[in-house]
Formats: structure tokens, C-alpha cells, sequence
């Protein structure tokens, strides 16, 4: 099978940003976009830098973009990428955002592992109060299975719409080791773990997009741990701040009115006492006015038909979760 595949090539001794050389190869049907690389190392140019391990998916160490894609390279055949490149053309960068060192290979501290130890997701025993460090049940260890098949390839948080935006966003992948980590029964500092996770860049700014599950390779499913740690947080009581006061007052008045409360929604989202958080609100509420969709002031805001049917299943999801 003949492939051009067009590499990003970058030397920081020679360049500041970097250029693409393509380079044509001939390989089985099966070989992968790994494959095609050491195949370009070994018959064109030995220079070119990337990284690979295992070569089966499970080291993570490969990770880098396919066609615009992040993708495992080891995991990922020639075959597959050639039908979404153009003209017989497989292009691989670097993943992004990362600070690149040489080629393909980029600095993973700054953008993955230095986050994941600042998140401390590992597990504090309390052995004094009796707990033996192999005392895991077999259900509790099936329902980590999902999370401890993490290979922390990076892919998650390559395909993060936050880190996007703000690379100090500490990510789905460093936040799906924490949750790891407080379901464990033998961890002793879960509430500990929960407030830190619960502050700025951290859990409460992810925003539902399911990016970060749609890219994993592994089907370790990010976005839903971190859905799981916010119910955590907020069932222990920890979490402060707009996310925590949006999520608080949504239910509340779905809760007891059958239907949301809009005005009620962005004032206690701000907090009541937050003066410059309310009088910000003005403007947007002047201009909702004058286009005859401001919601109706709390104080008129009136019950649903079957509020109270939906405030009884509020009630049993409270008492049975």
C-alpha cells in the first residue's frame, strides 16, 4: 500500500516554528501510522524524533495528531487515516496545545503530568483505623476498571475545549485520576481531595461537552468522572462559588416550582449578597426587557401544573442516592 505521509518537522536548533516534509512509503495494509513513521525513520530521514513504547496501546506514549485528530498511532492503521486525508496524504503533528521539543516528541509536564501531581491522585492510607490495604471488594474494583484503564496518553485533554481556551485548566485526564482515587474505600483524604478538586481551573469548569470522552481511546469515559465528582462534592457539602450556586439553584427551583426560575437562576447564581456580580446582571436584563424576553421577577414566578409529582421525585433520587 503506497502512502505519502506528511510529518511535522521541527528542530529548535535550526527553526522557530516548524515546517512539513512529505514523504512517500510503501507498507502492508495493516501497518499503522506508527508503523509508517519507523518506516520513514528507517528508509528516508533517521533524524525524525517521535515516541513509541508498547506498540499495543496501552503506554499512552505515541499519542499525536492524525489528519487533525489526536489519535494513539500504534492503534490507528494507514488504511483508516488514508480515507479521511486527502489525495493518498496522512499528515501527523504534534498533539495541542504543547510546548514541542523535537518532531513529534512534545514536553509532557507542562501540559499533562505536572497538573496530574498537583491533583495528588493517589491513594492515603488509614491503617489505623483498621482498613487493610487489600481490602477491596470485587464490585468496588469493577467499578474502577473503567477509570484504571487510563493509559494518561494526553488525548482527553488534546480534545478539551477548556484547555482550549485556558491551558491552566487542569483537565479531564488529571480529574479522571482523582476520581480514581476517591472511590477507593481505602483512601483517607477523599473529602480533602474533593475540595481542592472543587476549586478555580478545576472540576467545576468543565463545560459538559464531552469532548474529552469522545476522544479517549480507551472508553475510560472523563467527562462522566467528572460528572461524578461534582455530585460527590456537592452531597458532602463542599464547593462554593457560581458553578456551585448555578447547580444549587436550578434544582431548587425545578424542585419546588416544576419549572425554572430564570430570574431567581441568575441572581443566586451571583449570590445575593455579591453586589458587583448582581449589578452586572443590569445591562443584560435592560436589554432582555427591551426585546420582550425577560423572564417573569421571582416574586410572580408561579408553580407548574404537576410541581408537586416532580418535587416527589426530587425527593426519592435525595433519599435513595
Amino acid at each position: 500500500m503506497e502512502v505519502k505521509l506528511k510529518i511535522f518537522r521541527y528542530d529548535p536548533d535550526k527553526e522557530t516554528k516548524g515546517s512539513y516534509t512529505e514523504y512517500p512509503i510503501d507498507v502492508d495494509e495493516n501497518a499503522t501510522v506508527l508503523d509508517g513513521l519507523m518506516e520513514v525513520r528507517s528508509s528516508h530521514d533517521s533524524s525524525l524524533s517521535f515516541k513509541g513504547s508498547c506498540r499495543t496501546g496501552l503506554c499512552g506514549d505515541c499519542s499525536v495528531q492524525v489528519n487533525g485528530k489526536g489519535a494513539v498511532a500504534c492503534r490507528t492503521t494507514l488504511a483508516k487515516a488514508l480515507k479521511k486525508g486527502k489525495d493518498g496524504v496522512v499528515s501527523v503533528d504534534p498533539l495541542y496545545p504543547v510546548k514541542k521539543i523535537k518532531d513529534l516528541i512534545y514536553d509532557q509536564n507542562d501540559f499533562l503530568l505536572e497538573k496530574y501531581k498537583a491533583m495528588k491522585p493517589w491513594v492515603v492510607a488509614n491503617l489505623s483505623q483498621g482498613t487493610r490495604e487489600d481490602e477491596v471488594s470485587e464490585s468496588t474494583i469493577t467499578e474502577l476498571q473503567r477509570v484504571m484503564s487510563c493509559t494518561m496518553c494526553g488525548l482527553c485533554d488534546q480534545g478539551c475545549l477548556v484547555i482550549a481556551v485556558d491551558e491552566q485548566y487542569v483537565g479531564p485526564a488529571a480529574l479522571n485520576k482523582v476520581y480514581r482515587v476517591v472511590m477507593d474505600p481505602r483512601d483517607s483524604s477523599k473529602r480533602e481531595k474533593l475540595e481542592f478538586a472543587s476549586g478555580a481551573r478545576k472540576v467545576w469548569d468543565c463545560t459538559h461537552c464531552f469532548e474529552a470522552t469522545a476522544h479517549c481511546p480507551k472508553d475510560v469515559r472523563p467527562t462522566e468522572s467528572i460528572f461524578e465528582l461534582r455530585d460527590m462534592a456537592i452531597k458532602n457539602g463542599i464547593g462554593h462559588g457560581r458553578p456551585v450556586n448555578h447547580h444549587k439553584s436550578f434544582a431548587a427551583s425545578v424542585k419546588n416550582d416544576g419549572w425554572l426560575d430564570e430570574t431567581r437562576l441568575a441572581i443566586e447564581t451571583e449570590g445575593w449578597l455579591n453586589l458587583p456580580g448582581l449589578l452586572k446582571l443590569g445591562p443584560v436584563g435592560l436589554r432582555a426587557f427591551m426585546k420582550r424576553k425577560a423572564p417573569l421577577p421571582y416574586f410572580l414566578h408561579k408553580k407548574r401544573k404537576g410541581a408537586d409529582a416532580i418535587k416527589r421525585i426530587f425527593n426519592k433520587w435525595e433519599r435513595e442516592s
